[in-house]
């Protein structure tokens, strides 16, 4: 059975929690779990009550195959678990504005067009 660590919503419209569980990975969002390993309220202002999880638990399930989401495999991370199932996003490329590559192929093609006239005259005297 594959197994995933993901975060299961509750609580009513604009004061969201989320209950971190394992959960066979064919089963619906809503569906049965095979195990409550802690919780995650946003909301909260105490840090300390913000995520609270059972890391023995989510290591062993780790251990055993279990894939935790991006959003998950993130607040472990952030709670001091590493491991080598952990999904982190990697960082993008940083986006390119067009009009600074542009001026960046202008500026270069100028900078040929200067050395090159300069090269050819002392080459036709000697």
């Amino acid at each position: 059975m594959a197994v995933k660590l993901r975060l299961k919503r509750l609580g009513r419209s604009h004061r969201a929690f989320y209950r971190l569980h394992a959960v066979d990975a064919r089963s619906p969002v809503d569906g049965r779990v095979i195990e409550e390993l802690g919780f995650y309220d946003p909301i909260s202002k105490d840090a300390a009550k913000q995520f609270v999880v059972n890391l023995d638990r989510c290591k062993y399930w780790m251990d055993h195959g279990a894939i935790p989401s991006e959003t998950v495999s993130s607040l472990l991370k952030k709670n001091g678990l590493e491991h080598r199932m952990l999904r982190i996003p990697k960082p993008g490329k940083p986006k390119v504005d067009p009009a600074a590559v542009k001026a960046a192929a202008d500026a270069e093609a100028a900078a040929k067009e200067a050395a090159a006239p300069a090269a050819a005259p002392e080459a036709a005297t000697a």
